[in-house]
């Protein structure tokens, strides 16, 4: 279980290098407490969650508030189905957190995580920050899972269904007959509450999934592309190239040139 991710406490936009090194391959969480505070912070909390490769510098912080926690870390396969249940359409809408107890919590759990952090060279330090962050996750998901406002049960259906099938062949005509919608006002629907296309979700799982193989094991790029659901390798590159702003070849040789030059990482 990989806990390779790096954390810093504070003052915000002041962003340290970390995201020009190292947010090709890592995720980056950004959390704003809602006001200056003594102790922790009360209700209005946003949450940043912005995948790899792209970029964090038009994060700006608003008058008054305290100073936030900037994570950076590379996704472990247990986080995905979290990650994306939290991720906003788009990257620059934080996740509006209006739960005084639950920003209690974040601010509790986030203050261990950076003192711990600052000790991640022992490895029981390091695998207790990984089991920090976890919690971390964990509580903004279920946070997210219980707010219904904004949700259709349908689309997440859709959602549920989209995460356990990406690698098969996936076709809107099913979906709709799936949640007993026609297929113009599934694809409507979808867009509007997710901000994307079903099959743009599709090729986002497929991508994100193969960059996590590419990291972690040594399989052929070709046996990669027709794993995660590909028919083709050279569709493959493509596509993971637009995606990320390199080919999967040199993502794989500069994340492994990257990590020869870290800390080894420590595994669970």
């Amino acid at each position: 279980m990989n806990t390779d991710f790096v954390m810093e406490y504070h003052h915000l936009p002041i962003l340290s290098p970390l995201d020009a090194a190292t947010g090709t391959h890592r995720w980056t969480l950004i959390y704003l407490p809602s006001a200056v505070s003594t102790s922790v912070a009360t209700g209005g909390s946003r949450i940043y969650l912005i995948p790899p490769g792209q970029d964090v510098h038009w994060v700006q912080p608003l008058p008054g508030r305290a100073a936030g926690v900037c994570c950076q870390f590379q996704a472990c396969p247990q986080w995905i189905s979290w990650l994306h249940q939290l991720q906003t359409p788009h990257a620059e809408r934080p996740l509006l957190i209006q739960d005084g107890r639950l920003c209690q919590e974040l601010q509790y759990v986030l203050e261990r995580l950076m003192e711990y952090g600052d000790r991640a060279d022992h490895p029981g330090y390091r695998q207790l920050t990984f089991h920090l962050l976890s919690e971390v996750l964990l509580l903004l998901a279920m946070h997210a899972g219980t707010d219904h406002q904004h949700s259709d049960p349908r689309i997440e259906e859709v959602q549920q269904y989209l995460q356990r099938h990406y690698t098969e062949d996936i076709r809107v005509e099913q979906l709709a007959q799936l949640v007993c919608l026609s297929p113009s006002r599934l694809s409507h629907l979808y867009k509007q509450h997710i901000g994307e296309t079903i099959m743009d979700t599709v090729l986002r799982l497929r991508l994100e999934q193969a960059q996590q193989l590419l990291c972690s094991t040594s399989r052929y790029i070709g046996e990669i592309a027709y794993e995660v659901g590909f028919n083709s390798q050279t569709y493959f590159t493509c596509k993971f190239t637009r995606h990320f702003g390199i080919s999967p070849s040199l993502y794989r040789s500069s994340f492994f040139a990257r990590s020869a030059e870290e800390e080894p990482a420590y595994y669970l």
